[in-house]
């Protein structure tokens, strides 16, 4: 069995918060290569609390981001769609 592993590829990492224009750039690619991938595709999330400020890392990157049930938590909506009838596989 073959397995992709896509890496918090969140709203908040391309579009939000901590917003990166390569991971922006990417967002394409990974689409493709999710669509066409044979086998089990799996997102892992980065993910925080409300009290992330008040967190180890949140006193050294005072940004909140990837707060749990958030809009900038979930994958990117492209990345998703790149799942629709596989889902059983995503």
């Amino acid at each position: 069995m073959k397995f992709l592993i896509i890496v918090d590829m969140q709203n908040d990492f391309i579009t939000g918060a901590l917003a990166n224009e390569k991971a922006k750039e990417i967002v394409p690619k990974i689409a493709e290569y999710i669509k066409d991938f044979e086998g089990i595709t799996i997102f892992t999330r980065d993910s925080h609390g409300s009290d992330y400020l008040e967190t180890m890392e949140g006193k050294n990157l005072p940004v909140p981001h990837c707060i749990a049930g958030t809009e900038g938590w979930e994958i990117h909506p492209d990345l998703l769609k790149a799942c629709e009838g596989r889902e059983q596989n995503c």
